[in-house]
Parts: C-alpha cells; sequence; structure tokens
C-alpha cells in the first residue's frame, strides 16, 4: 500500500511583508476592535503586559519576585482531610493555587507575608 503524498505547507516568515499584507484583510474581520494591532490593550489590570516587557523583562521581574521574599522552605504539617478539602475547593474556585490561598488566610490572620509570596510563579512567562 503506498502512501499518498502529502502537499506541502507554503514557506512562511513572520517577518514577511507580503504575508501580512494578504492577511490584514482577515485580522480586520477576525479580530475584535480592542485586539486590533497598533491599539493599546485594554484589558491590563496596571501589570506589564509580556508583550510589551518581553522575556528578558520578564526574567527581571521574576527575579525580582525571587529576592524581594526570600528563599523558601518547605514544612510539612497533618491537617484534616476535610480541612484540605475546603481548601483546595476553595482554591480552585478562585483560580489560584492551594498554596497562594492558604498564604492568603496567613496574611489575613496577621502573619507577615508579602505580596510577592502571593505570585504563583510556575504562571509567569518563562526565561
Amino acid at each position: 500500500m503506498s502512501r499518498r503524498p502529502v502537499s506541502g505547507l507554503p514557506d512562511l516568515e513572520d517577518d514577511d511583508a507580503d504575508f501580512h499584507r494578504r492577511m490584514s484583510p482577515l485580522l480586520e474581520q477576525a479580530l475584535p476592535e480592542d485586539r486590533k494591532p497598533n491599539k493599546p490593550d485594554n484589558r491590563s489590570s496596571g501589570k506589564p503586559d509580556i508583550n510589551t516587557t518581553g522575556l528578558m523583562g520578564a526574567a527581571r521581574q521574576q527575579a525580582r519576585i525571587e529576592a524581594a521574599r526570600g528563599s523558601k522552605r518547605r514544612f510539612e504539617y497533618l491537617i484534616p482531610e476535610r480541612v484540605g478539602r475546603a481548601l483546595a475547593a476553595d482554591a480552585s474556585a478562585r483560580g489560584v493555587s492551594a498554596t497562594t490561598r492558604l498564604l492568603e488566610v496567613l496574611r489575613d490572620a496577621g502573619y507577615p507575608v508579602i505580596d510577592e509570596d502571593l505570585i504563583d510563579l510556575r504562571k509567569m512567562p518563562r526565561r
């Protein structure tokens, strides 16, 4: 049994001006008005966007966060299973990790938790 030849895809470069010119009508139709090129992204919460800071900016931001919160150490505590499940469910409903949610609870109880402790570096852009 022979295979049918696969049709080749065109070789497209990101900086191909002709490609961008040909695709601009599709871009105009497909993207909402506030997401079109050269328009400010007003969805931001005031934090710099990765597209504006670049990856080097993300690496600097991650280094700043790590320096501000200092070293980390693993602590292990035994808590009732129902409490652990409730913590995990609450964290999931809020869209944060259980560790972040626990730190929020400790901060609200008066422990010295700083804002940088609440940032989940796993969700930040890679260096």
